[in-house]
């Protein structure tokens, strides 16, 4: 399995924070989906991770207003 980064400024995800919501839903629903072979402890820790790196966006965007 590949792994991605994701680069962008608070500036660019505070212009675009509709996508930046819609992209993290997108990540949940593919973490829940049973075509990725994880355990139930592996999924959640997985939903634990995107949450957090999500609450570092949501951060980084209110800190710019």
């Amino acid at each position: 399995m590949s792994k991605g980064l994701i680069w962008a400024t608070a500036e660019d995800m505070a212009r675009n924070r509709g996508k930046v919501l819609s992209l993290f839903r997108q990540i949940l629903r593919s973490i829940n989906s049973p075509d990725l072979p994880l355990t139930p402890a592996a999924r959640l820790a997985k939903r634990v991770e995107a949450r957090a790196i999500y609450g570092d966006f949501r951060g980084a965007i209110h800190s710019q207003h």
